[in-house]
């Protein structure tokens, strides 16, 4: 970095990088690890960037570096500035899915990491063997920042994200069942709305999900449940069911899914909920990125087949 002769700082664009590095890892040390330099390298970066931007931009904490309030608006621009410089190298280039080592973050629930990432994962590995999948898990409210940032490619799931800019594809349409241990006797014959209603329900209450459309649904028929269990991941529910009394309102796919994992069997609710659509959300500044545009359709591929 060198000064100008207006007295003003100019930044090359590796101090952008380190910036973004240290904002998105929180440590000097991953954001080091990331860029493959050494810690003194991105501390000396830092330390540039202070004296040019007159401000501390982090704070170290217990557990990571936090951004002062100018490090988040910085955040905002240099990583739009990023991903505005790489989707201009990139675009003009064709993309070799074989040679290719570029890595893509896709932004999803860890249910979605049990149903989506093995098709995607399984298709990437055979087209481009050296092309890296980084998953990180994004709230409603995050994602179409994170998007517009460039701080993720894709965001895949059963939400409404709304945002300038910000492009959907739908993949597969989906509805809701109910998921109990076999023998459970509720579901004897069948689950009838009074014995839903009675039951003892687990709801998931993940943030990185949508799935606040069965309250909602539940409520305009008047229908309350007796929820004496609400946990933040799906992951915990195959041993939770099989071993209880309770019930949980999950996706088909996902009760499909479990049911090969544990003596639990879906049926069909006693109300009925609208299916929904699981969809594919990307910003418009990626549109004519021939890498992006890759990944795009194999991620469509790959789980409108599921």
């Amino acid at each position: 970095m060198t000064r100008a002769s207006t007295g003003t700082t100019r930044l090359d664009l590796n101090l952008i990088r380190v910036f973004v590095s240290i904002y998105e890892t929180g440590s000097v040390t991953a954001a080091a690890s990331r860029m493959f330099v050494t810690q003194p390298t991105v501390s000396y970066g830092l330390a540039k960037l202070r004296e040019a931007l007159h401000d501390p931009l982090f704070i170290r904490t217990a557990d990571k570096m936090v951004p002062t309030a100018v490090g988040e608006a910085t955040y905002r621009k240099f990583s739009s500035a990023l991903v505005t410089i790489a989707s201009a190298i990139e675009a003009p280039q064709q993309f070799d899915a074989q040679t290719s080592t570029r890595r893509f973050r896709l932004a999803m629930s860890d249910i979605g990491e049990l149903i989506f990432l093995p098709p995607i994962y399984a298709r990437v590995a055979s087209a481009a063997p050296q092309v890296e999948i980084e998953i990180v898990q994004a709230t409603i409210d995050e994602a179409a920042k994170w998007l517009a940032a460039g701080k993720v490619d894709l965001v895949i799931g059963n939400m409404q994200l709304a945002g300038e800019g910000i492009r959907r594809k739908g993949l597969f349409r989906e509805h809701y069942e109910c998921l109990l241990r076999k023998g459970h006797p509720a579901a004897r014959p069948k689950l009838s709305l009074t014995r839903f209603v009675e039951a003892r329900h687990v709801m998931v209450t993940s943030p990185f999900s949508g799935h606040s459309l069965v309250e909602h649904a539940l409520r305009q028929h008047s229908v309350s449940r007796r929820i004496v269990m609400q946990i933040l991941h799906f992951t915990i529910l195959p041993q939770l069911l099989a071993s209880s009394d309770l019930m949980a309102t999950v996706p088909s796919r996902v009760g499909q899914y479990f049911e090969q994992l544990a003596p639990l069997r879906s049926v069909p609710l006693p109300i009925e909920i609208e299916p929904f659509e699981v969809g594919m959300y990307w910003h418009e500044f990626q549109d004519d990125n021939p890498a992006h545009a890759w990944m795009r359709d194999l991620v469509d591929d790959a789980l409108s087949r599921i």
